[in-house]
């Protein structure tokens, strides 16, 4: 039970060659569809922070109505 506990040891030039190996096996986007992409979360990123915040006033605006606090 040991024996499959234990994990086969690499000598580090064969695992840099591995990881080589693998880098090259991925499929790298390009930069004007790494800049299209940024631009998408920027952009989706003020959206959600905008409705965050206009659902914050608004429920801050209901909360002041209920209790009267603030009046």
């Amino acid at each position: 039970m040991a024996d499959k506990d234990k994990k086969k040891s690499v000598d580090p030039i064969t695992f840099a060659r591995q990881v080589e190996a693998e880098g090259r096996k991925v499929t790298w986007t390009s930069p004007s569809e790494t800049v299209q992409a940024t631009i998408m979360v920027v952009i989706m990123s003020i959206i959600v922070a905008l409705f965050l915040f206009f659902t914050d006033q608004i429920i801050a605006v209901l909360i002041r109505l209920i209790t009267g606090l603030g009046a």
